[in-house]
């Protein structure tokens, strides 16, 4: 029953439409027997003038080709006020089907005639057309100037209508920006004109559509439908304007999305798409695909949304590409210099007079401008050689400091060599003199055996630490950083010292996740090794070391905790200002004094430092932290 209500109702209206633009089409059929393409007088302008206002609403193509028979008859009959209503005409069919350059074009022609002409009226309102243009390219400061020229014009002549006019666009301007605070104030002030003024055909539904729309933005979803409700009950009794209709429908189509009454929305958002392609209303068609594909986000139908932000895409690159807005830049910067072409032209007497003050500046300007260069380069030059003699002097000074370090380093190598090297020589000699001694019981041979093993080891591990340390200061190259699996790099070193740590009966507990990260798998293990090592000969018998991974979002940190002797704040210090000396472990362990040295030279090698917490009696924590490590979500990217 519903379906055959909706039918009825529709051939109604269609009957009802098609009676009207009958009478309309018997008016226009009675002007097109008048038309006569041969002559060029007064008449026949307004008779192709009368034409083209009736298909604005109707058809934009066939309104801009009588529009441009219109300017083709004014520029024959030479009035220049005709002229410029036809270019005003012109770029207002232009705009509304999206081709902002050659509406800007006739714009700026109209404007060029109006003040000529000092039609202060039709000039406000092509300023502020000019800057509604300009404003839905986004050119808020270019908009913004031809506001105010239109409010001086405004404040002049005390249009209430051209004021209507300019609040109505001017709450516009502020929408865009996301001011809604002003955009109410200036939409309300327009509605309250156009209620003194009694403009039910466009103004009052307008305004009341846009204040309807900034309660929409603000969240305020009833006060919005109410108030685009009342345009559109008003439009519909007093309006057939269909790109008002357009708007109007979509405004309301964006409340009921808003409200998830998403079929009511779909149905307002075709009518208004509808009325978009009567009149050609391409900005508002835009808005309607823009909106369609926000609605279905909203309810979830992904596939249609894609569909609609296709062609919102489509449509907005044919609207607003770069070579347009070159287009429109050089449209207005075209109308700049012919401005200011007139205005030199109005001025070359005065021009004449000054020539020689001129010409006497300029000589004037000529030297002072060689002399400031001059002045400039030797300036430059000082500072040059200053900048030079600076980086020469800090330079050295890094010299410096480094052949220090290294004057350091090489006497602690000696003393290394001298005491570390030497003595497990001396060890080994020992034990081989006395192992084919009989009178040496077998327990104190084997016990001496256990030592000479200990010495051997810390002798083998004291060359890799010289071999490495020797390799980093002899190449001096740059390590290749590749991507590495963290928890793979720990696990090989774990298993290597795992022997190490079975003698005192040390559990190593591995925490570490499965990262991938930029760094170099050879140098990490160097020493990360010997932070176990140190871990392991800190730590007392059945004691755990505990080896973990933590990442931020831009820090990386592996940290090797031991709970054995600890270090005190002097020593954490001695270690980071790479002065510390070896101690003995718990069971008496010796070391070189070496190994946390060479960790903290080899870290540099992969963007990494060392990091110290620890507590005499309570253990340490020693992190090698990477910053901003390349991860590898990046590294895939």
């Amino acid at each position: 029953m519903k379906v055959v209500l909706k039918i009825v109702l529709i051939i109604v209206i269609s009957l009802r439409l098609t009676y009207i633009h009958s009478q309309e089409n018997q008016s226009i059929d009675s002007l097109f027997k008048l038309l006569n393409d041969e002559a060029y007088d007064s008449t026949q302008l307004n008779i192709n003038r009368t034409i083209a206002e009736y298909y604005l609403n109707v058809n934009l193509n066939k309104a801009i080709d009588y529009f441009e028979k219109t300017k083709t008859l004014a520029e024959k009959l030479n009035n220049k006020s005709e002229l410029a209503s036809s270019y005003y005409s012109l770029g207002s069919c232009y705009i509304t089907k999206g081709n902002f350059d050659l509406s800007l074009e006739n714009y700026l022609k109209a404007v060029r005639l109006y003040e000529e002409l000092k039609y202060k009226r039709r000039l406000t309102k092509v300023y502020i057309d000019i800057a509604y243009l300009y404003t839905e390219y986004a050119q808020y400061p270019k908009a913004g100037e031809y506001f105010e020229k239109a409010k001086l014009l405004i404040d002049q002549i005390q249009d209430s209508i051209e004021l209507n006019f300019f609040l109505q666009e001017k709450g516009n301007f502020y929408f865009r920006q996301a001011k809604y605070d002003s955009a109410i104030l200036c939409i309300q002030e327009s509605n309250r004109i156009s209620m003194l003024l009694k403009d039910d055909n466009y103004s009052i539904p307008n305004s009341l559509s846009n204040i309807g729309l900034m309660y929409k933005k603000m969240g305020k979803l009833n006060e919005a439908f109410l108030y685009i409700d009342s345009a559109l009950t008003i439009l519909k009794k007093t309006n057939n304007s269909n790109f008002l209709f357009s708007s109007i429908y979509n405004n309301l189509a964006c409340i009921y999305s808003a409200k998830h009454m998403f079929d009511s929305a779909y149905v307002n958002f075709q009518k208004s798409i509808a009325f978009c392609k009567t009149s050609q209303n391409t900005l508002t068609e835009l808005e309607n695909y823009k909106n369609l594909a926000e609605m279905y986000d909203l309810n979830k139908q992904y596939d249609l949304q894609i569909y609609y932000l296709k062609k919102y895409y489509n449509l907005k690159d044919s609207l607003f590409s770069s070579d347009k807005q070159n287009e429109l830049n050089q449209l207005e910067t075209d109308y700049q210099l012919e401005k200011k072409d007139k205005l030199i032209s109005n001025k070359n007497l005065e021009v004449i007079k000054q020539k020689n003050n001129r010409n006497i500046l300029l000589i004037f300007s000529v030297f002072s401008i060689i002399l400031l260069s001059s002045l400039f380069y030797y300036y430059r030059k000082i500072q040059k050689k200053n900048q030079d003699l600076e980086i020469k002097n800090t330079l050295i000074e890094n010299q410096k400091t480094e052949l220090q370090q290294l004057n350091h380093i090489k006497d602690r190598l000696f003393g290394i060599i001298s005491h570390d090297l030497r003595n497990p020589l001396i060890t080994l000699k020992s034990y081989l003199m006395l192992s084919d001694n009989e009178s040496i019981a077998a327990d104190k041979k084997i016990l001496f055996k256990n030592q000479t093993m200990e010495a051997v080891n810390q002798t083998g591990e004291l060359l890799d630490n010289l071999l490495t340390w020797a390799n980093l200061q002899l190449k001096n190259v740059e390590t290749p950083l590749v991507p590495i699996a963290l928890d793979e790099c720990v696990t090989d070193v774990v298993h290597i010292l795992k022997m190490q740590a079975n003698q005192k009966d040390i559990e190593i507990i591995q925490r570490v996740d499965p990262i991938i990260f930029t760094s170099n798998s050879d140098v990490l293990s160097i020493a990360l090794r010997n932070l176990i090592t140190n871990a392991i000969k800190f730590s007392k018998v059945h004691q755990q070391i505990i080896i973990e991974s933590k990442q931020n979002t831009n820090r990386l940190e592996l940290i090797v905790q031991d709970f054995g002797k600890g270090l005190s704040s002097e020593q954490i210090q001695s270690i980071l200002s790479s002065n510390n000396e070896s101690t003995l472990g718990t069971q008496g362990e010796k070391g070189s004094g070496l190994g946390l040295f060479l960790v903290m030279q080899m870290l540099k090698k992969i963007n990494a430092h060392l990091e110290i917490e620890s507590h005499p009696g309570a253990g340490s924590k020693f992190r090698i932290v990477w910053i901003e490590a390349t991860s590898a979500n990046e590294l895939l990217g």
